[in-house]
């Protein structure tokens, strides 16, 4: 369950990101509200998440967030990632690979 909190507190702040974007690209206040609803609801599956999982994995965990918003921003935004941050997602898969092996 501690696992499922950790995904969903991931997606909905990945989520709550590319509506807070939707709504700067429109100005039309439901993407911002839904987008603030969504970074609530990260909240208390990051809290419940790290009560069983412990700090450190659900930190790490969330740090896939880096990588999800940039790709995602790209395929629902046109957004430009460049080259340079490839090498730097793969550095972020590796530090969560090498976690949770360790």
């Amino acid at each position: 369950m501690a696992w499922l909190l950790l995904l969903g507190s991931v997606i909905f702040a990945v989520l709550g990101q590319l509506f807070y974007k939707r709504y700067g690209l429109t100005k039309r206040w439901i993407w911002l509200i839904v987008g603030l609803g969504l970074f609530c609801l990260a909240v208390p599956c990051t809290m419940i998440a790290a009560r069983s999982l412990g700090i450190g994995t659900v930190y790490v965990g969330t740090s896939l967030s880096y990588i999800l918003a940039p790709m995602l921003g790209w395929w629902f935004f046109a957004e430009q990632v460049k080259p340079s941050q490839w090498k730097y997602f793969g550095l972020i898969m590796l530090g969560v690979i090498v976690y949770a092996w360790v």
